[in-house]
């Protein structure tokens, strides 16, 4: 199966940008009323793996949406094909 690792960077000191960022991306546990009422917010990825800080793993078929956001949110970010065998 052919994957995409994908390499960020986002501006340092925009906390609200990589916040936004990553919720979209990523799943994302959202609570409220400490803990009481939690949910997950529907990231795109659902399968990835986080090697190390910015640098992921994903299955190509997402790749399209990923750039749309990463565009969107104009982030630096390099992409890869990578094939396991």
């Amino acid at each position: 199966m052919l994957k995409i690792l994908m390499t960020y960077s986002i501006p340092s000191g925009n906390d609200s940008l990589r916040i936004r960022f990553n919720r979209e991306l990523f799943q994302y546990k959202i609570q409220s009323h400490s803990g009481k009422y939690s949910q997950k917010s529907q990231g795109i990825l659902r399968e990835y793996e986080k090697i190390i800080k910015s640098v992921i793993i994903f299955d190509k078929k997402y790749l399209s949406n990923v750039k749309e956001i990463v565009i969107k949110y104009d982030i630096i970010a390099r992409y890869f094909e990578v094939e396991e065998i």
